[in-house]
């Protein structure tokens, strides 16, 4: 059984988007929070603090603190996977995929969704979905988007290997929700840059899901849609109705 933690990073209505988190298998849920837990208390961080990403770029993380959170992130048995979204590009070739910035959430959630499954079954291993809560009309929204694409499957996948329905936290009480924060942050800052996220990132680039068979992320770990060389296909149904 594994735990996939997701959390956002940028807003849907803006230029990019990315949408990632980690899976960690639930009997090792106690090594991982441990080493991180332990990792950011030895470097000054109190253990009841909230520790974020936003934090992290305003300056008010200390650098010896988030080094700490990244070693352990990149040394603990956790799979990485992210999705990148354009959602201006997106509007223009998949119109219903983007439509609205709770459409380009639940598109980069369904594109997560995709990839879990695929990983779970190449694991034959079962998972849940942890999501961090917003707003309690979006949450009621996309648990009922979930149920929808769960029941019957997207263009490409069943989803017969996720666990009842989506699971809410508030951040402040989940360290997965906190670790995602720290993937999807270093993930979308680390973009096309050179700057101290993209340090971080190459730190946690060997934990990001690989395909199996060919050992790349691209597609697996890291999804961009839309693809910049790709020409658009027929985007699924509505994916609110």
């Amino acid at each position: 059984m594994y735990l996939l933690f997701l959390d956002e990073s940028g807003r849907p209505e803006d230029k990019s988007f990315v949408l990632g988190g980690i899976a960690v298998r639930a009997d090792e849920w106690r090594i991982v929070r441990d080493r991180l837990v332990d990792a950011v208390t030895r470097a000054g961080w109190p253990a009841d603090r909230e520790l974020k990403w936003h934090g992290i770029r305003k300056g008010l993380v200390p650098g010896k603190v988030a080094d700490a959170a990244f070693a352990a992130l990149a040394a603990s048995p956790v799979t990485c996977f992210a999705c990148a979204l354009r959602p201006l590009a997106g509007k223009q070739r998949y119109p219903e995929m983007f439509a609205t910035p709770d459409d380009t959430y639940a598109t980069g959630l369904m594109l997560l969704a995709e990839r879990f499954q695929l990983f779970l079954a190449h694991q034959d291993s079962y998972g849940l979905i942890v999501l961090d809560s917003r707003r309690p009309e979006l949450d009621d929204r996309m648990r009922r988007f979930f149920e929808r694409l769960r029941e019957e499957g997207s263009a490409y996948l069943k989803f017969d290997r996720l666990v009842d329905c989506l699971m809410f936290a508030p951040s402040h009480f989940s360290i997965g929700l906190q670790m995602a924060d720290l993937v999807v942050g270093a993930t979308h800052a680390a973009r096309g840059r050179l700057n101290e996220a993209s340090k971080w990132w190459r730190e946690l680039k060997p934990r990001f899901a690989r395909h199996p068979a060919r050992a790349t992320i691209d597609g697996v770990g890291i999804k961009e849609f839309p693809e910049l060389s790709r020409p658009a296909r027929e985007g699924p149904r509505s994916l609110f109705r």
